[in-house]
């Protein structure tokens, strides 16, 4: 196997990032995403333009220390390795390629500045290759990671990517410095602190979770992952006619698949009869004043939890779903609770938005969407052709709305632990 360290083709700054306390709370995380090709990219050219977006995004040249990353363009790890005893068909239906493509990182080792907070491992099989790619979770959330993706992929096509991202740990603290509620969080005593939270509808983290969340580990029920379930782009807009014929309404596909895996999992997770909480993550970027679209980092978390009945017909869930996110994203809303989110994680507050113990329970009655299909994931085309399949992210998320492969004009819903029913 070949290995190399990829340094950034420009100047190097040596210059301190922090992050965020967003980024903070993201920071023992690593994202690991897997694309499979048709084809053998060519190694050198994606070398040469790693180098260059490693100038471009100079954080993921550098060292974790001392709680941020120093940009001291010490370089991202990759790989090459011939592994022409496989075909890719071989590994196409698997629900994780495995760990013979993974490419190297050692969290821990990470997270004291030892190893690069990017790592690449280029598989080139028989007929085609596996590209396997690990981001530190604590310099990049999914818009930020797939953004520098494609970066990497255009200037591999001789494409003259202009990114004006930007990693700047100013950003935040001057949003939160005008907040209200961000302010009066931090200023308060610790029981006027719990009050304020409980209030905004935030859940205490129960501290005998540890249990069913330990036994999920130990069991590996925590890393079950479904096959994916196909949802046609056909039957979204059916539902989405039905919704608008009925209530007069124009519902995003996001509230359908959301009112559609409702009814997916009612009868095997045993909901007849019961109210259901439902937890969205949502991207913050050009919604809050002072953080446009070009901010690196984390930008997205989730939002407080919904409650519905389990019983309603998919057409009222959508209706539901979709008002329930747009009053929760609302600008005064969403402004709001920016500042409430940000003090509780700097507080270290024992509370999240959603009630994480029902959850982890034996019967859940509480589930995270995490939308992926804004991403451009089967974009990434490095000059030799477009993915011909991507894994979903390894996160322990619930369910995943996943874009389908190319050609099959749909969405696969992926459903994780107790919920890989």
């Amino acid at each position: 196997m070949e290995s190399t360290v990829i340094f950034p083709s420009g100047g190097i700054d040596g210059k301190r990032w922090q992050g965020s306390c967003v980024d903070m709370a993201c920071m023992p995380l690593v994202i690991n995403q897997s694309w499979l090709y048709g084809s053998h990219p060519d190694t050198d050219r994606m070398k040469k333009a790693l180098s260059e977006v490693l100038s471009m995004y100079p954080v993921l040249a550098g060292r974790i220390c001392d709680g941020g990353i120093v940009c001291n363009g010490a370089g991202a790890l990759f790989e090459c390795q011939d592994c022409r005893d496989v075909k890719a068909e071989d590994i196409r239906d698997r629900k994780f390629p495995g760990k013979r493509f993974m490419a190297p990182c050692d969290a821990r080792s990470m997270l004291k500045g030892n190893s690069p907070v990017l790592n690449v491992r280029l598989s080139l099989l028989r007929d085609g290759a596996l590209l396997n790619v690990k981001c530190s979770h604590f310099c990049a959330d999914g818009s930020s990671f797939y953004r520098m993706m494609d970066c990497w992929a255009s200037l591999a096509r001789g494409v003259n990517a202009v990114d004006d991202a930007r990693y700047d740990d100013r950003v935040l603290p001057s949003i939160l410095a005008g907040s209200d509620v961000y302010r009066s969080l931090k200023e308060a005593g610790a029981a006027e602190a719990e009050d304020i939270v409980r209030s905004e509808g935030a859940c205490r983290i129960s501290p005998s979770l540890v249990f069913p969340m330990m036994w999920q580990r130990i069991t590996g029920i925590d890393r079950l992952l479904s096959a994916p379930v196909f949802i046609s782009d056909a039957d979204i807009r059916a539902v989405q006619d039905r919704v608008a014929e009925t209530f007069g309404k124009r519902v995003g596909r996001n509230a359908v698949l959301s009112a559609m895996t409702i009814a997916m999992l009612r009868k095997p997770m045993g909901w007849p009869g019961r109210k259901i909480g439902l937890v969205h993550t949502a991207d913050h970027r050009g919604r809050i004043a002072g953080l446009d679209r070009t901010y690196m980092g984390n930008a997205s978390f989730t939002l407080p939890q919904s409650a519905f009945s389990a019983d309603l017909p998919v057409e009222e869930l959508a209706v539901t779903v979709e008002n329930d996110v747009e009053r929760m994203l609302s600008p005064e809303a969403e402004e709001r609770y920016f500042g409430l989110y940000c003090a509780m994680i700097e507080r270290k507050l024992p509370y999240l938005p959603f009630d994480i113990n029902a959850m982890w329970c034996r019967r859940p009655t509480m589930f995270i969407v995490n939308n992926c299909l804004k991403f451009n994931i089967y974009g990434v085309d490095f000059g030799s052709g477009a993915p011909l399949f991507a894994w979903p992210l390894d996160f322990g998320d619930p369910v995943r709305f996943w874009p389908a492969p190319p050609g099959m004009d749909g969405v696969y819903v992926y459903f994780t632990g107790r919920f890989s029913v």
